[in-house]
């Protein structure tokens, strides 16, 4: 399937070439007002139906084309030197840089519509996809983010609760210590072993002491991929980034003196991930580190998935993207199901980002913007235009609204709380926006490789593998390590 999309998304490119080198050295006649280049394949269809209600809205005839495979820069790249180029694209953060550089880039203060000015500036700072200067350059197509997911009526079953609502508002501004008691507790449980008091933001709660069909299944706390570097190398590291590093753009231009400060967030957050894998769950039973626990029949992402879609573990850390999954094996569970913050193992001397406490970054969960749309600096003012008013058009009618929540099944940047979406976990993160509870989503600007392949692999190997080895003098010396190999990155 995947090379037949290739194949499909290489031949349109060539196409449109074609098409535009047959008008020769003029300006290629076009039969539209506006031209979207989309990235998102799971919207190619709704896209095409959202810019067909907008020309009966407005008059206005858009141009989609969706290209949506591992090549997509590479098309863009063709799209960019053909003679009718999109004026309003989609890329990355971390595609940013050589788009801006080549000038094809236009930033806010550029902008000649004072709405959508406006849209920008209300974009959270830790989601801009910014310039140099600070300007914002990019709205963002949709909100993703991670955390502490879990079923309410499980946290109803294993605390004797008619309702989990005080339970949840008590835990997302816990501390540390208070979670560590929590997952203890809820081990104890697991093991037969209930009446455990357990003490969130200073109120108490008792786990039952008996088991209900709900948790019957339960044989770990947390489902964890330990097979996928991705799910610890990136996510949890991510943690330590903030710490440091106040955005995306500081971490990319991190000199070797911020890389140091890392050391400390990022030993403690692999000692966390060392407590919170001694508690995993798996498809028959816990499953112990060694070489099953990088198993991908055993901890692969779907099987991890599945074992908490399953109801054998009482949380996965993963993102909203799992509420299709988790829908698919037991539709009830995905309806019950919200976001909780990850809790730091970190004090407030290990915190070097300005404006960061341990409080703030145990309330908050990381979200970040997977694609932005962007206008075309080189395009003409008068297309400029057109993808500026569709812009506005898209965020702020009741049409385009629609389409982002409904028919996308997006989550704006700009959702308040009092919207809500088919899925929980989208709410919970329009809850965390809302409250300005979020971190950003810095490992993307690692440099290439170093989170799966230097910092991921020392886990999986040492941590995950060769338990009996792993020791603090061993953890502070993988950190090191790998930093190490970060720093020789650094042409200073």
């Amino acid at each position: 399937m995947r090379a037949k999309k290739l194949v499909a998304c290489a031949l349109s490119a060539a196409m449109m070439l074609g098409l535009a080198s047959m008008t020769g050295c003029g300006s290629a006649k076009k039969d539209y007002d506006l031209y979207i280049y989309n990235t998102k394949s799971e919207i190619a269809d709704s896209i095409q139906d959202l810019c067909k209600d907008y020309e009966t809205e407005t008059g206005v005839k858009v141009k989609v084309y969706t290209c949506g495979t591992q090549e997509t820069m590479e098309t863009l790249r063709s799209e960019m030197n053909s003679k009718n180029y999109p004026t309003l694209y989609a890329i990355n953060q971390a595609q940013f840089t050589e788009w801006n550089e080549g000038g094809f880039v236009l930033p806010s203060t550029s902008v000649n519509n004072e709405e959508l000015k406006s849209i920008y500036d209300s974009i959270p700072e830790s989601m801009q996809l910014a310039d140099e200067s600070g300007a914002s350059c990019g709205i963002p197509y949709n909100v993703e983010g991670y955390g502490l997911i879990a079923d309410t009526q499980m946290i109803c079953d294993v605390f004797g609760l008619d309702n989990a609502d005080a339970f949840v508002a008590d835990y997302r501004s816990a501390n540390y210590e208070e979670f560590t008691g929590m997952i203890k507790a809820i081990g104890d449980y697991i093991n037969g072993k209930g009446g455990e008091k357990v003490t969130l933001s200073g109120n108490a709660y008792t786990t039952a002491k008996d088991k209900t069909a709900t948790t019957e299944n339960m044989n770990g706390v947390f489902a964890i991929a330990g097979a996928e570097k991705w799910t610890y190398a990136n996510h949890y590291t991510n943690y330590a980034l903030n710490a440091v590093f106040p955005n995306y753009n500081a971490t990319a231009a991190a000199t070797k003196e911020d890389v140091d400060k890392l050391e400390e967030p990022l030993v403690k957050m692999v000692q966390e991930l060392d407590m919170l894998s001694s508690y995993t769950a798996g498809p028959s039973g816990k499953v112990e580190r060694g070489s099953e626990y990088i198993n991908s029949t055993v901890t692969g992402y779907d099987q991890a998935v599945q074992t908490f879609a399953e109801g054998k573990a009482m949380f996965i850390k993963q993102g909203n993207w799992v509420y299709g999954t988790i829908a698919g094996v037991d539709a009830d569970k995905a309806s019950r199901l919200t976001m909780l913050p990850m809790k730091v193992n970190l004090e407030q001397s290990d915190i070097s980002a300005e404006g960061v406490t341990v409080d703030k970054m145990n309330s908050s969960i990381p979200e970040f913007v997977s694609q932005y749309y962007v206008i075309n600096k080189k395009d003409s003012e008068e297309e400029q235009k057109a993808a500026e008013d569709f812009l506005v058009w898209l965020y702020t009618s009741d049409t385009g609204k629609d389409y982002i929540t409904n028919k996308f099944a997006f989550v704006p940047f700009n959702a308040d709380e009092s919207e809500k979406l088919e899925n929980p976990l989208s709410n919970s993160l329009v809850y965390y926006m809302s409250n300005d509870l979020v971190m950003g989503n810095d490992f993307d600007a690692f440099p290439e490789s170093w989170g799966l392949n230097t910092i991921g692999a020392t886990i999986q190997e040492q941590l995950f593998t060769n338990p009996d080895q792993w020791d603090e003098n061993t953890i502070r010396t993988g950190v090191e390590d790998a930093l190490t190999k970060w720093k020789d990155s650094i042409k200073e």
